[in-house]
């Protein structure tokens, strides 16, 4: 089990690591979103989708998605991290694939590490993996090639392929979900790493308005964040038991909780800015974005340290919100920008 963990982190780090190194040429984004997304034309882009039913037909450069089914019938150049009810790969991948879902079916190559968790993970005999695999699921079932070392974690598990490296296989006690993802936990993280790919598309300016914010005495925006943050639960909980209050807290707690996920998106920005200029790279804003989500997401999952993490990331953001708020009013409401 420990184990199994260790090297999920490890896989993780690695894409983290990858994204680090992307070329700053690279910045255009394709965006879909709907209950039927259908790509049948070729996009020489990242592309960025979520929806009920998402289809890939025609080659693309790389994916992120999130939705119901995602089913890749054409070659993807790049990376793809996606997350779903139902996935199913049945072309080649050029790099990375990370995917959550309750059923996933490998049925291509992929060119460099795969990082699966799921209710059911299938690697057909067609599917080659070019280097290292890294699957935690109910059951699995793997008759393609790994090669490089391949990991799993799982209730039961059939290896009729072929493995190059080192073969690890770990039996769980249950069918449930175990590892350092859930499947609801990677749904929420990816929906959360495509939100802010859009924000970031549609308001860059008043995005950039609460980043830079967080930088600014991070020490000051962290005590007010922490401190705004239980003054409003208090205050919550006394609206609600009034029951006359109770409307006017469902309002405020729904306008909280978003305050509370974009906080993490803001420092999320902010942490991968930092990151690169320590490396002294230039990159594009949604290259910080989504190596410092990416890293900051493994952090959170760290035993202990991982929930210090999560409560200074959202402090800082929402302390960094409100004082954006209070001094870039007109901008943040949308009356300039």
């Amino acid at each position: 089990m420990k184990y199994f963990q260790v090297q999920g982190t490890i896989s993780l780090g690695i894409l983290a690591l990858f994204l680090l190194s992307l070329p700053s040429g690279v910045a255009a984004l394709a965006s879909y979103s709907g209950d039927q997304v259908l790509i049948d034309t070729p996009v020489a882009d990242d592309v960025f989708a979520a929806g009920g039913v998402i289809t890939v037909n025609a080659p693309i450069d790389s994916l992120v998605a999130a939705g119901g089914t995602i089913t890749l019938n054409a070659p993807v150049k790049g990376d793809v991290i996606v997350a779903g009810g139902r996935v199913i790969s049945n072309n080649n991948i050029g790099g990375k694939l990370v995917a959550a879902g309750g059923t996933v079916e490998v049925n291509g190559d992929v060119g460099t590490n795969a990082l699966i968790t799921g209710g059911t993970v299938t690697i057909h005999p067609r599917s080659t993996i070019g280097r290292d695999a890294a699957i935690s699921a109910g059951n699995v079932d793997n008759s393609g090639h790994v090669m490089g070392n391949l990991s799993v974690q799982s209730h039961s598990f059939t290896g009729t392929g072929t493995v190059g490296g080192k073969s690890t296989y770990v039996q769980t006690e249950t069918h449930g979900f175990s590892g350092i993802f859930t499947v609801l936990g990677i749904l929420f993280s990816v929906g959360g790493l495509i939100l802010g790919l859009v924000l970031l598309k549609i308001a860059p300016v008043r995005y950039r308005v609460v980043e830079d914010e967080v930088t600014k005495s991070p020490v000051v925006k962290l005590v007010v964040g922490f401190v705004g943050l239980v003054v409003a639960c208090i205050a919550l909980v006394i609206l609600a038991i009034t029951v006359v209050g109770l409307p006017i807290a469902l309002v405020i707690g729904s306008l909280v909780f978003i305050g509370v996920i974009f906080s993490v998106l803001f420092v999320s920005s902010t942490f991968g800015h930092v990151l690169f200029r320590w490396l002294k790279v230039e990159i594009k804003d949604w290259h910080a974005f989504v190596a410092g989500f990416i890293i900051l997401n493994v952090l959170f999952r760290v035993p202990v340290a991982g929930t210090i993490i999560l409560i200074i990331t959202i402090s800082l953001g929402f302390g960094a919100l409100l004082y954006a708020v209070h001094g870039h009013w007109k901008l943040i409401t949308g009356t300039v920008g």
